[in-house]
């Protein structure tokens, strides 16, 4: 008796001490994509405020201003586009109480680690059919890389973007693997429609999949959380202005909806992304359908359904619904618009649901090769983004950099004139300009020569283009334009021509090759004419200045407004 009792004791131990060693290693294995994701913010984020991110600033001000609870609550579910942005909100104001200043990269980090709460829903899913951590790989070189750009080094987009795809499929995680519809799962709900707009999907999403599982008493908790949501999301909402008048063909708008689903494909090396991703979004989009339909029939004859055929459709939902909404709306703005940086969240999580149904669906002999040939597609299209966006991180580094200069330095001399409120709220992110801004207010008129081959207005910009500087490197390094009159001194990026070798593909160095073009939207600048001079910024933060020869004058006419709400 004591012998099989300890025999069972050693097996038990035994059993937990490989259970324990599997999910370490597991954890290791998924930490890999991460890190390597973390380097490269770590290497262009930037502390400075773009587009939308300003509003938080004037969200911060009113908030000071709100005379009563209610103007001050007001102003946290104040309707910014068609969204209740609740969450940025409340990030952006903890951040202001907890630092004492606004800080974007915070933004940032926050809204990225949401990505780490998506990936955490999908190894629960598969370990909820039995799979080791490790096999969620796919999952986490899908949605740690460089195809996110845009989301990784925006504040707000982060905060929106990332977050709400992440409190939808938590939440219907928490309603396909639970015994009953529980607070958690009407929180994270209303968490997700306070966060963006299409956080709305979740309500009749869930409430089909609480009808699927014939969870009569979790629909009725669920109607009611959804009325009150409803009600209070469109309590005094009035439609955007934003959108465009022409929506697009019917066609156009299927398009749209595959290349919106398919976007992933862009990270690929192949000259027509478009139709690359057509063809994955028309792939992923029919096996999505497909299962869809094989569950819901499955339904009809049998209808208990398994917790990860709910979870599927759930998601499946969420994530084409959203893009079909996506299409209806911004079609309208150009097909190439429905494969942005910032939408790309939703392709890569739809790949990551079908290849995680496919490996939590195989007998555990087949998922070692399942999940390993997942993994393989999704280390291409991870390894390719780091060096197919490679050039937009860099340019958009640069050009919140430049813009920076520009808003700070209004006067003919190297005196900030950021006003007190301002200064309140944000510090400047450092640049690479501070230990030396005066002397582009400077700049000898003895300088060396540089041609630019051509400089044209078109579409209320200036457009300038050298095709013969060279590449000087992959951060602050590179050409910049300054636009200098007897009032004003603007600084420019420009965005270095890409190389036109096949091993930039593989070899980041190899990114850029000689030549940059560089836009100067006219509306920036006071009225006056301008000199064009250039800045070299060489390796080790070295300047040398170049006058073009060139010239450049401005109307000083404001560019027309974009029709907002907020």
């Amino acid at each position: 008796m004591d012998s099989k009792t300890q025999s069972v004791s050693v097996t038990d131990s035994g059993s937990k001490s490989t259970s324990r060693r599997s999910l370490v290693l597991g954890g290791l294995v998924l930490l890999v994509p991460m890190l390597v994701y973390g380097w490269v913010f770590s290497r262009y984020a930037v502390n400075i405020p773009k587009f939308e991110d300003h509003t938080l600033k004037g969200f911060l001000l009113n908030l000071e201003k709100a005379g009563s609870i209610r103007d001050w609550v007001y102003e946290f579910f104040r309707q910014h586009n068609e969204h209740r942005i609740v969450y940025d909100r409340l990030i952006a104001w903890l951040d202001y109480r907890l630092t004492g200043k606004l800080n974007f990269i915070h933004l940032m980090v926050v809204g990225n680690l949401s990505l780490v709460l998506l990936l955490l829903v999908f190894v629960r899913a598969l370990q909820k059919a039995g799979a080791a951590v490790w096999t969620a790989l796919p999952v986490a070189m899908l949605l740690f890389n460089l195809s996110q750009w845009e989301n990784m080094f925006w504040g707000m987009a982060a905060l929106q973007n990332f977050t709400v795809v992440a409190l939808a499929l938590a939440t219907f995680y928490a309603l396909a693997f639970s015994d009953r519809v529980g607070w958690l799962a009407i929180g994270l709900a209303v968490l997700g429609t306070i966060t963006s707009g299409n956080g709305l999907l979740i309500w009749p999403v869930g409430l089909v999949l609480l009808f699927l599982r014939q969870d009569y008493s979790g629909v009725m908790r669920w109607l009611a959380a959804l009325a009150i949501s409803f009600r209070l999301y469109f309590l005094y909402y009035e439609k955007p202005p934003g959108n465009p008048v022409d929506s697009g063909t019917l066609l156009q708008k299927l398009h749209g909806w595959l290349l919106f689903n398919g976007a992933a494909a862009e990270a690929f090396p192949i000259q027509n992304f478009l139709l690359s991703c057509t063809v994955l979004g028309a792939v992923m989009l029919g096996f999505t359908l497909v299962l869809c339909l094989l569950f819901l029939r499955q339904h009809l004859r049998a209808p208990q359904l398994s917790g990860w055929q709910i979870f599927f459709l759930g998601t499946a939902a969420f994530v084409v619904g959203s893009g079909l909404i996506v299409a209806l709306n911004r079609v309208g703005f150009g097909l190439a618009t429905l494969t942005t940086s910032r939408y790309k969240i939703y392709s890569l999580t739809l790949l990551s649901l079908l290849f995680a149904y496919w490996i939590s669906q195989s007998r555990p002999s087949q998922r070692r090769v399942r999940a390993g040939l997942a993994s393989g597609f999704s280390v291409l299209i991870a390894f390719f983004s780091y060096t197919a966006y490679l050039d937009e991180a860099v340019y958009w580094r640069k050009y919140l950099t430049a813009s920076q200069f520009n808003w700070t330095y209004t006067r003919p001399d190297a005196v900030a004139t950021i006003d007190a409120q301002t200064r309140k709220l944000i510090d400047n992110a450092p640049a690479f300009y501070d230990a030396q801004v005066s002397s582009l207010f400077s700049i000898p008129p003895t300088v060396s020569k540089v041609r630019l081959d051509t400089v044209f207005r078109a579409n209320g910009e200036y457009v300038a283009r050298q095709d013969s500087f060279p590449a000087l490197g992959l951060r602050e390094e590179g050409a910049y334009l300054i636009a200098r009159s007897p009032r004003r001194t603007y600084l420019f990026a420009t965005r270095q021509n890409l190389s036109g070798s096949r091993r930039r593909w593989l070899q980041p160095r190899l990114t850029f090759g000689p030549g940059f073009t560089a836009q100067l939207p006219e509306s920036e600048l006071e009225a006056g004419t301008y000199d064009l001079l250039l800045l070299a910024v060489r390796p080790g933060n070295e300047w040398q200045f170049y006058s073009t020869g060139r010239q450049l004058t401005a109307s000083g006419q404001t560019a027309t407004p974009f029709k907002k709400n907020w």
